[in-house]
């Protein structure tokens, strides 16, 4: 479970079941302090994390010695509301030691296989709101 607590402005404190914290707001332009990651872009990071870990563990299992792995992600918005991201872009630089077939095999196999978070884009989950 992940729960998040207004502060103040549009600013909440995000914590999860593992007391793992992170500061989430907007631009004070919209009310935000400008002190956290916005939310659209916290889908980015869930994205760009859960594939880059992926890669990393599948990479070293075939053997292969990485010194330095980043993923970027970039989206295109929606000019109308509710802004959503018609277009994500990932990609993937890895330096080190291994075979490039096995750095292509890592990412295909994250991306249609492993990450979580690819299939919950690919494919629209159920969504259930309680409010009260």
């Amino acid at each position: 479970m992940v729960k998040i607590t207004w502060v103040r402005g549009l600013q909440f404190h995000a914590e999860d079941d593992y007391n793992h914290e992170i500061v989430v707001d907007t631009e004070k332009a919209f009310g935000g302090l400008d002190q956290g990651f916005r939310p659209m872009d916290l889908m980015l990071v869930s994205l760009a994390a859960c594939m880059g870990m992926d890669i990393v563990s599948i990479l070293q299992k075939k053997g292969g010695k990485i010194n330095g792995f980043i993923v970027e992600t970039t989206g295109v918005k929606a000019v109308d509301h509710p802004h959503r991201f018609t277009k994500i872009t990932v990609r993937i630089k890895c330096d080190g030691k291994f075979k490039q077939e096995d750095l292509v095999r890592s990412f295909e196999l994250s991306r249609d296989k492993y990450c979580s978070v690819v299939a919950t884009l690919s494919e629209k989950p159920e969504l259930e709101f309680v409010v009260g």
